[in-house]
């Protein structure tokens, strides 16, 4: 026997049978993981290996030089601790061939099937029939290569055996390809496939809930994940009493929450909420599928991984019209707030652990604004924070602020958040009550009704529903500015609108900007004053702005105002705010409103007003950054891209939710669900 002979696997620790078991084992098993990393056992080095092939081919050559260097040594001289070593072989040969009988080599093919399944289908987002096109491809490839294999070692091609073993693989292949049903139940069986719940409602139609307790399980069998969160838990706890507010747990509301003060050893969940359109190609526009979709993640991993879309789970799926029946929203919250009682009260026991860990909600993020408005009418587009919260959703008039009582003809005049009457969790339950008993009431207080989301534990409007700085000021405030300044500058007569959109289209994007650079602007755009663009490209046009007009910077007029917002930006997007930087954000945020109302006063919109509670809801909520719903609604985009290549518009929460416990599946299908080195996504060098 080798004294360097292998006799466990460097990834998932089970027993093997000496080097060329072990290399068996690492093709077989680990060849398909999606974050490969391992180390070479033969040699004194540390280094990681990350490519299959490399490794395999580094562990090769050490073993041809062990085996030489053995030959060598054993020609010298036979001891009899050399012979004591062949007879241990010949004992352990023996264990070894009693264990591989008792082996069902069949099962280890089932298990890699399904997991090379997992990673065609759902990796690459593929319909449920390739199944069939891969099994037949594959089955056919198993039998050229076993008569190639048989022709090479001069045996029959037509020997029973191997026609039996190739029926049998045939047999497996298909089976599991069968249908949708079938392979659900494999991955059931192999990789802890949660199955979404299925929620009858009185309009005829179907939600669909995945289990939280379910998911949580799955999630914290991962050792890495769990020792994750306790380190990133260790770092919070070093922020209590400081300067900085580094989480939701150092702010005002996490320190007074009730659940982390009685139990120590709990965690926060973070909800989130938002409507998509899924239009079916064959129908047009006209036949959009509107879905509501809840999801959820764990506020206390740390932010590298938490910005990553597989550490977003999906919770809750419905048709946006069946929102509207008060009798359908109890029913869809009635299980989900069951579970999330029942983790707040009783908690669950995770492994490797002895006594329970609780679950309580921190924030429900979701879109501030309902949707569209005019001066004379609003649309109704979307479920949003305020109709969750149970609050108005017209933003034209009325008090339509959910932080405090102003109305809307006054948000013009108003440029300190101490001259108006805020709202708290007290006097919020007051006002919902007068208007449950009094319901002409209603734009009194700017309260429609109780919140919806009132059921849930440790759930209040007031301390639950965050700002969304990405709605407010990506898509607000910042746009709006952007332009009005392009638009003095074409004024101005410093540029053209030709020679602005020259400049901005011609512009050299750096390499962490190529990929949201703004589509090619046009003059009409700039002379109506709007920004056709995504997100982060009207974000990446802002950031750029000082370099793309850097020789006329001097002679903007109104540039200050510029970097006005950038400063506020700087702050409100910080990872560590400082509580002594709150004073100068709040007289930085007035002085930019005051401003801007006075320069550009036809472009004041309501999100200009709710930046002056962006202060206050720093300190009381953590860290914006956090609440953000950017990466969420960047989840958005599997779940469509899911919807249009399974083509099935029959139930379309069905579909989607099913795929989406798939997808989870191939996320957690590995050992270790993050990835090494804290790398949770693309770098390039400079």
């Amino acid at each position: 026997m080798s004294l360097s002979c292998i006799q466990q696997c460097t990834i998932c620790f089970v027993n093997l049978d000496g080097n060329n078991g072990y290399i068996r084992h690492i093709r077989q098993v680990h060849g398909n993981d999606r974050q490969f990393a391992t180390f070479c056992s033969l040699c004194h080095s540390k280094f990681v290996f990350t490519n299959l092939k490399s490794f395999i081919s580094h562990f090769r050559k050490h073993m041809l030089d062990f085996s030489f260097n053995e030959e060598a040594l054993s020609s010298l001289c036979t001891t009899h601790d050399t012979v004591n070593l062949n007879i241990h072989d010949d004992i352990e040969e023996h264990l070894t061939v009693y264990e591989y009988e008792q082996y069902d080599q069949l099962e280890e093919i089932k298990k890699f099937y399904v997991k090379m399944l997992l990673k065609i289908r759902e990796g690459h987002v593929l319909p449920g029939s390739v199944m069939k096109t891969i099994a037949l491809s594959v089955s056919s490839l198993i039998e050229t290569f076993s008569i190639h294999l048989l022709c090479k070692l001069n045996i029959n091609v037509d020997h029973p055996i191997s026609r039996n073993i190739n029926d049998d693989i045939e047999k497996i292949l298909f089976e599991i390809s069968k249908n949708e049903d079938s392979f659900i139940s494999s991955c059931e069986l192999y990789f802890k496939f949660i199955k979404p719940k299925e929620i009858q409602l009185p309009t005829g139609n179907k939600a669909y809930y995945i289990p939280i307790r379910d998911v949580l399980m799955n999630l914290f069998k991962k050792k890495d994940f769990y020792d994750c969160i306790k380190k990133e838990k260790q770092y919070i706890s070093q922020f209590d009493g400081q300067d900085i507010l580094y989480h939701y747990r150092n702010a005002e509301i996490g320190r007074q929450h009730l659940i982390l003060n009685v139990k120590e050893n709990s965690l926060l969940l973070q909800l989130y909420c938002d409507d998509i359109g899924i239009v079916n190609p064959l129908m047009g526009k006209n036949t959009t599928h509107k879905l509501t979709t809840f999801y959820f993640s764990i506020d206390d991993l740390p932010a590298c991984h938490n910005s990553s879309l597989n550490f977003i789970h999906l919770l809750l799926l419905f048709y946006t019209k069946d929102f509207e029946d008060e009798n359908n929203r109890r029913i869809l919250f009635n299980q989900l707030n069951k579970d999330l009682r029942c983790l707040e009260d009783d908690g669950l026991v995770l492994p490797r652990d002895i006594n329970s860990t609780y679950f309580t909600i921190s924030t429900v993020c979701a879109d501030n604004l309902a949707g569209s408005f005019s001066n004379k009418v609003v649309i109704k587009k979307r479920i949003d924070s305020h109709e969750l919260g149970g609050f108005t959703c017209a933003f034209n008039s009325g008090r339509c602020c959910r932080y405090c009582l102003i109305y809307h003809r006054d948000m013009k005049h108003v440029y300190k958040e101490s001259d108006s009457l805020m709202r708290t969790a007290a006097s919020h339950d007051s006002h919902a009550k007068h208007i449950h008993n009094v319901s002409n009431d209603k734009s009194l207080y700017g309260v429609n009704e109780k919140s919806v989301l009132s059921t849930l534990p440790s759930f209040n409007p007031i301390t639950c529903l965050p700002p969304d700085i990405m709605h407010d000021i990506l898509e607000g405030i910042m746009p709006k500015f952007t332009n009005c300044l392009l638009h003095t500058i074409v004024s101005n007569r410093l540029c053209t609108s030709s020679q602005i959109c020259h400049r901005i289209n011609n512009f050299i994007y750096g390499i962490n900007d190529r990929r949201n650079r703004p589509p090619a602007f046009k003059e009409k755009e700039i002379l109506d004053k709007r920004v056709p663009s995504k997100t982060m490209e009207k974000y990446c046009l802002f950031l750029n702005l000082s370099f793309i007009l850097i020789d006329i910077i001097d002679k903007i007029l109104y540039w200050f105002l510029y970097k006005l917002l950038r400063q506020i930006w700087d702050i409100l997007y910080s990872d560590y705010p400082r509580k002594s930087w709150f004073s100068t954000l709040e007289q930085l945020i007035q002085e930019f409103i005051q401003l801007f109302q006075t320069i550009f006063p036809g472009q004041f919109i309501p999100k200009c007003h709710f930046l002056l509670h962006a202060a206050r809801n720093t300190a009381k909520n953590g860290p914006l950054k956090r609440q953000m719903n950017l990466r969420y609604e960047s989840k958005h985009h599997l779940l469509k891209k899911i919807a249009n290549r399974c083509n099935n518009f029959i139930n379309l929460p069905r579909t989607i939710s099913r795929r989406a416990q798939l997808r989870q599946c191939y996320d957690l299908m590995d050992d270790k669900c993050l990835k090494s080195g804290g790398i949770s996504g693309r770098f390039r060098s400079r």
